[in-house]
């Protein structure tokens, strides 16, 4: 698996961040006007069937989170179904365990929309597949009418679960995400998460072929719009899988600036 650690860093603990939690997501948040600036293109976000809304073992029970479920169990695969449930449950019991008060609701919604935008039916031509998979939230939160902080929270959890030094320094819910996906996929912090519940979530959400798998899910995300995963640690993909594909490199772009140096 060429996913590297460079770009995918460990944020700070999360008992160094206690007083960035908003006690008021859970009851709703603020009533701020939203600053969101809409996609060209709206992406629909479909309601999926009722028999496919039932949340497993564990997940908060709600509309929402039924809904959520649904969507990943009608249109998403095995893969990422059995990846976002443990996200979940990595995140929920560092939480706990770091005694912080977190919006458990809205993190299983980020764990389940979180890797959507590497579906066609919730991929963009031009966007990375983070903000595809954020603005799909998005609108399935406004559809819901959950106020615009909750809706903030969710966004920056998902569009940045896959870049480093930001996580620690939003709501705790953002943390927890990135930190769910950092020991899923790249193992850290596996040594200092119980065993005892490390076994039974990859009993009940199998890691079948998930090194490759996972890779080749990322691939299959960006393939078609490479440029968006430059600078970060989506490139690592494009250059195990793709022949002769060629890295961006930030330093040749700072030399072929079109301004001269006074």
């Amino acid at each position: 698996m060429s996913l590297t650690r460079r770009l995918f860093i460990k944020s700070a603990p999360l008992a160094s961040v206690a007083g960035l939690t908003d006690a008021g997501l859970a009851q709703g948040g603020s009533q701020t006007p939203s600053t969101f600036r809409s996609p060209k293109v709206v992406i629909p976000v479909p309601t999926p069937a009722s028999q496919h809304q039932k949340v497993q073992t564990g997940v908060p029970d709600s509309k929402l989170t039924r809904e959520a479920t649904g969507l990943l169990r009608e249109f998403s695969t095995p893969l990422l179904f059995n990846h976002s449930h443990r996200v979940f449950f990595w995140a929920q019991e560092m939480g706990h365990r770091a005694g912080q008060n977190f919006d458990a609701e809205l993190l299983f919604i980020c764990a389940a929309f979180h890797d959507l935008g590497l579906l066609k039916k919730f991929s963009s031509k031009t966007d990375r597949f983070e903000v595809d998979s954020a603005n799909a939230v998005r609108q399935f939160l406004e559809h819901h009418q959950v106020p615009n902080a909750r809706i903030q929270t969710a966004w920056d959890a998902i569009a940045l679960h896959t870049t480093p030094g930001i996580a620690a320094y939003k709501p705790i819910e953002v943390e927890l995400l990135y930190n769910g996906v950092g020991l899923d996929v790249l193992g850290i912090g596996y040594e200092e998460f119980p065993e005892d519940i490390r076994q039974k979530v990859v009993a009940d959400y199998p890691r079948v072929d998930f090194k490759q798998s996972i890779a080749k899910a990322f691939l299959g995300g960006f393939e078609h719009k490479t440029q968006t995963t430059e600078a970060t640690c989506n490139e690592d993909i494009c250059s195990h899988f793709i022949r002769n594909y060629k890295r961006s490199n930030f330093y040749d772009q700072i030399q072929n600036s079109p301004f001269q140096n006074s």
